[in-house]
């Protein structure tokens, strides 16, 4: 991504984030048109958005700086400190603090229930944006003619931030826009444009800031000032800007002006989105695989591509300080060990740990929670437990699809012997030479996309091992940053 890029999209972000068009969905379509939306990991995407919307939530925070700070000091004052008081009792001011808080809740609620289809491909579908425009945009138009316009914040109850606070879920629908659902439900509840405005943008505070800095402490490992981090910090600056300018511009403009021309750009938009045929094409299967399957120059191999038979249920991606690859992993064939490895997946078990063994055209080692510890080099390899803390039963079957590949180049294995304590939590990757082993070991994926990733860190020096020079750790530390599910 260019600097240049990096600025459009900041201002695209920080110009459609207040303004009820949908700021995920200009964002995605301006990152399509500049090719820098990776399809095959559409969660580095939405880590970017999450993380350029903590520009905007500095616009609204220096907005509304002085009714925030009233905000916080009366709520402290009036619910913690001795001069309690009841909610019908609490000034305006205390209970907008209270409003804000309820209305927080579905979405967080929503939002932690349904995180990884929300960073799925789903998500980033053109034919879903579209349609969300469409369909959000009507019923803003709707709330404008029936509205009354004759609440202001101090009017709101615990009912009406609840209502407005679901229909804030519906912003994680991208498309939707998240001012533009809040406004609608505002306005259905009999508010004023101007001030269904106002809590909008206060009620996004909570959601725009946990939602970035979740992301943010999630991929800070990937993030480096070289790789990505300077246009990142330039996006979100230019968000910052634009979106002050928007918040100011938008409040005004409500003053003396309806929602409708609004509700006439979504509908526009969206019916371009469909009419062009934007929407891309769900292909087949097959068609999937080659597709994630990297360019033969890249490669020492062919292309892999998983064999009739075995069943692909799951798909994680993992990222190292070399880079990304993608493994499908076969729970139908070995569920018990694809049920441990995504236990230890969605509780960032392998975050930070380290490839701790690579045998040079034999195997690459992942996984073992002691190479967490630098220190503790002499102990890299003891292994670790399942996530019930018991020994995983071996699941070996001779008869299953995949066991009939063997170990050729690509395949995944949990690296455990039949004794205790012996790397529950370790799993190979299998390079060329591990095709001549006897299948001893249940395996449970497939590396299909970054082979490429997966050359490099095979031909990494190495301090000698037991086993010869080139079977050791790595000389340079190959970092886990982590590893996450994103499809099934």
């Amino acid at each position: 991504m260019s600097i240049v890029v990096a600025v459009i999209l900041g201002v695209v972000q920080g110009l459609s984030e207040f303004i009820p068009i949908s700021s995920t969905a200009h964002l995605t379509i301006a990152g399509k048109l500049f090719g820098v939306i990776n399809e095959q990991h559409p969660e580095q995407w939405t880590a970017f958005m999450a993380t350029i919307q903590l520009g905007t939530l500095a616009a609204v925070l220096s907005y509304f700086r002085n009714d925030i700070g009233l905000t916080i000091a009366n709520w402290f004052k009036e619910n913690i400190t001795g001069s309690r008081r009841s909610f019908s009792d609490q000034s305006p001011e205390s209970r907008l603090g209270w409003l804000v808080i309820l209305g927080t809740l579905p979405i967080v609620a929503v939002g932690l229930t349904f995180k990884d289809v929300i960073e799925g491909s789903l998500t980033k579908d053109l034919s879903v944006i579209s349609l969300s425009l469409i369909v959000v945009g009507l019923l803003l138009m709707v709330a404008e003619r029936f509205a009354t316009y004759k609440r202001t914040t101090s009017d709101l109850g615990i009912i009406d931030a609840i209502v407005i606070g679901g229909a804030q879920c519906l912003a994680l629908i991208p498309g939707s826009s998240r001012s533009g659902t809040t406004m609608m439900a505002a306005l259905w509840r009999g508010m004023t444009r101007e001030h269904a405005a106002r809590f909008s943008f206060l009620l996004s505070i909570p959601a725009i800031f946990a939602a970035g800095m979740l992301e943010f402490v999630e991929q800070s490992s990937n993030i480096s000032w070289n790789d990505g981090g300077m246009q990142l910090a330039i996006a979100t600056l230019a968000a910052f800007l634009s979106g002050y300018w928007s918040i100011a511009f938008l409040l005004k403009f409500l003053r003396t002006r309806t929602l409708l021309t609004f509700v006439v750009y979504r509908v526009a938009l969206g019916a371009a989105i469909l009419l062009v045929g934007c929407s891309e094409p769900h292909n087949l299967p097959q068609k999937r695989i080659e597709a994630l399957a990297p360019p033969e120059q890249e490669m020492a191999q062919p292309p892999v591509v998983t064999r009739p038979g075995a069943v692909a249920t799951d798909t994680v991606v993992v990222r190292t300080s070399m880079g990304s690859f993608m493994i499908e992993l076969y729970g139908v064939d070995a569920p018990k060990t694809v049920k441990n490895f995504l236990v230890h997946v969605k509780k960032r078990y392998y975050n930070g740990t380290h490839i701790h063994r690579v045998a040079r055209d034999f195997v690459i080692q992942l996984g073992d929670p002691i190479s967490k510890d630098l220190g503790a080099k002499a102990d890299w390899g003891k292994g670790g437990e399942t996530a019930s803390g018991k020994m995983l039963p071996v699941e070996l079957n001779r008869e299953l699809p995949s066991a009939m590949e063997g170990y050729r180049k690509g395949i995944v294995v949990m690296a455990r012997k039949q004794e205790s304590s012996s790397g529950t939590s370790q799993f190979y990757i299998c390079l060329d030479q591990a095709s001549r082993l006897p299948y001893t070991s249940t395996i449970f994926g497939n590396v299909i996309d970054g082979m490429n990733v997966i050359e490099r860190i095979s031909n990494v020096e190495v301090e000698p091992g037991p086993l010869g020079d080139n079977d050791g750790m790595p000389k340079k530390p190959i970092r886990i940053t982590s590893i996450q599910k994103i499809a099934s």
